[in-house]
């Protein structure tokens, strides 16, 4: 996976990797996720067989391809690992925005009419896997947007997705996709109305819902749900600026 990756994947990762599509699974990902948090692969090997097959093809791979996923990998990664063995285990009762509704029933079905929710939900229960911004911009920010109990929200994704071992699941989930912490490993929520879903997709042309409309029955629950998310936890998110 690793050699067909950077064969015919690398070479276009860069610009397509917060890209989402119903037709494609997986996309130009590595999905090495799994063999990487098994110890099957070491980062270093991965970064280095990346590194390497660009240098050799540098004509045909540009410099942001290959940076995009060094930096993924040693960035991203490896400052999650750095968070958990920091914080734990205090870190795993965080939950700064008091947030307790219930995980929604079609998180474990995708019967939904939001067709973002449903393609991405669907793809993680028959695949256990959606790329980064699926977690995030899609099931972690309808989560947040619907005010979901962190630990609900967590235990979700460490059943459903192959990769999901505790050390990484945690910190991206409690802390980058729902705020958890309080802004203690992302400066801000990772939150947003329909648009930006329409912008990184093509999921909403498919959608019974309207995602230019903010009110009304046809209204995509993204637009209503970001604003009431952010009067409601206004004050919350004021003095969690002011304080850091």
């Amino acid at each position: 996976m690793l050699r067909h990756f950077c064969k015919y994947l690398l070479p276009y990762f860069g610009d397509y990797q917060d890209a989402m599509d119903p037709n494609e699974v997986y996309l130009f990902h590595s999905r090495l996720s799994f063999s990487l948090n098994t110890k099957m692969l070491s980062p270093s090997e991965v970064i280095e067989a990346a590194i390497s097959h660009w240098r050799s093809n540098k004509k045909s791979i540009h410099i942001s391809q290959v940076e995009g996923f060094v930096r993924q990998v040693l960035g991203w990664r490896e400052y999650m690992r750095g968070i958990y063995w920091r914080e734990m285990p205090d870190y795993s009762k965080e939950n700064k925005l008091n947030n307790s509704s219930p995980l929604p029933a079609f998180y474990w079905d995708a019967n939904t009419d939001m067709n973002c929710l449903h393609q991405t939900i669907s793809n993680s229960l028959q695949n256990a896997y959606a790329h980064h911004i699926q977690r995030l911009m899609i099931t972690g920010n309808f989560a947040l947007l619907t005010q979901t109990d962190p630990n609900q929200v967590e235990a979700w994704y460490l059943g459903v997705y192959i990769d999901a071992i505790e050390w990484v699941e945690m910190p991206n989930t409690r802390g980058m996709s729902q705020y958890a912490d309080g802004g203690l490993l992302a400066t801000k929520p990772y939150v947003s109305s329909g648009s930006y879903i329409n912008k990184m997709s093509n999921y909403c042309k498919d959608c019974r819902y309207k995602v230019k409309e903010r009110v009304g029955d046809d209204a995509c629950p993204f637009n209503s749900l970001y604003w009431y998310f952010l009067l409601k936890k206004r004050n919350t998110l004021m003095a969690i600026q002011e304080w850091q």
